[in-house]
């Protein structure tokens, strides 16, 4: 059994999630479908700092294969081949991702929303073939516009590639035949950082991957959104320290190694960094905490230039790997988070809070 330490610490990344303040009267539910419907609201949201999650008309997401939710189903040898060969270890389950995903019974924000907005839009669905980036070769013209909808994450995405990510998602965004692009509200969660920390072992991108590098990558993005997305609630997830998925696999037999070498397992290869030594991985730890200060400054320039339309958040992801059960992991590699891990930090704790009518969502 997890203890329950370790599984609050894991579902702590979702903070947006979470009401601004608890009301006296606490509720919580095992499954999002337990809590009651909140009463209408008698007045629209006054703005970003007054939005409750049935005012979020529209939920996106952007970031790497973590929010694609890749692997997330680990590998089943029954199916669809054997071993890394398996159709499962090259596929997205998007429709499971912790903060976007709208398959039927999944616990994910995305089904949060829409428990309590049942018109929301923008839920992905189902699973399809990895759409990979490497570096500026983004291979999203394979993605599946009908299953993403605005899930825009792109597996292998560094921060760099976010503004390619946004050249689909705003396009998509205005489609969308039940969506008022100008008015209704709309809740954008950015969670990269995993894969820049890794390339910092790894010429030629060692240099777009420094904390400068990051901090402005992303700046940009919030930017863009800002100028070209109106109504609209930017949620900036943390990063969290990679290196430990390390010493957590070395040796796992759950983590498939090949040839019985307890170093031969597919994230070693997955993470470059994990090929070197103890310092390069501590490098992956001071790159990941100097992300986090950019992101914080990021919040706190924008926190000054609030508008009626526009806000942004920053939500720490004290995430410990170290902490984790190995079967929160994906068998298929032991580098990204399985289905337990996704669900984990939807819920970002045990039980699911109910919001009541007198919460919001926290921006400051």
């Amino acid at each position: 059994m997890v203890q329950n330490k370790l599984i609050k610490v894991a579902m702590v990344a979702l903070a947006a999630a979470l009401p601004a303040q608890f009301a006296t009267a606490h509720q919580y539910a095992s499954n999002i479908a337990e809590c009651p419907q909140l009463p209408a609201r008698t007045t629209p949201p006054a703005g970003p700092h007054d939005l409750r999650p049935d005012d979020i008309k529209v939920i996106a997401a952007m970031g790497d294969s973590i929010m694609a939710g890749f692997a997330l189903e680990g590998v089943n040898d029954g199916e669809g081949g054997t071993g890394i060969l398996n159709v499962s270890s090259i596929t997205e389950y998007r429709g499971q991702s912790w903060g976007i995903g709208g398959d039927e019974g999944a616990i994910t924000l995305g089904n949060f929303v829409k428990h309590y907005n049942a018109s929301s839009e923008g839920q992905s669905k189902g699973s399809h073939l990895a759409t990979i980036c490497h570096g500026l070769l983004c291979l999203d013209m394979f993605r599946n516009s009908e299953k993403d909808v605005l899930n825009a994450a792109l597996s292998g995405g560094l921060a760099m590639n976010l503004d390619d990510e946004l050249d689909y998602l705003i396009p998509r965004m205005k489609e969308i035949p039940d969506v008022n692009f100008e008015t209704d509200w709309k809740l954008i969660t950015i969670q990269i950082g995993s894969n820049d920390q890794c390339a910092s072992c790894l010429n030629p991108f060692s240099g777009e991957v420094t904390v400068d590098k990051y901090t402005g990558y992303v700046e940009a993005a919030v930017e863009r959104i800002k100028k070209e997305v109106p109504r609209v609630l930017v949620n900036l997830v943390g990063s969290f320290n990679v290196s430990a998925v390390y010493g957590l696999t070395k040796g796992q037999e759950y983590c498939r190694p090949l040839f019985n070498n307890p170093d031969a397992i597919l994230n070693r290869v997955e993470c470059s960094c994990f090929l070197f030594d103890d310092e390069a991985r501590s490098n992956m730890d001071v790159l990941s905490d100097g992300y986090n200060d950019g992101l914080v400054n990021i919040y706190n320039k924008y926190k000054d230039q609030e508008s009626d339309t526009f806000a942004v958040r920053y939500t720490p992801a004290r995430i410990d790997i170290a902490g984790f059960p190995l079967e929160g992991m994906s068998n298929m590699d032991c580098f990204h988070p399985g289905k337990l891990v996704h669900q984990w930090v939807a819920k970002a704790d045990e039980q699911i809070y109910c919001p009541n009518e007198n919460d919001r969502f926290r921006v400051d």
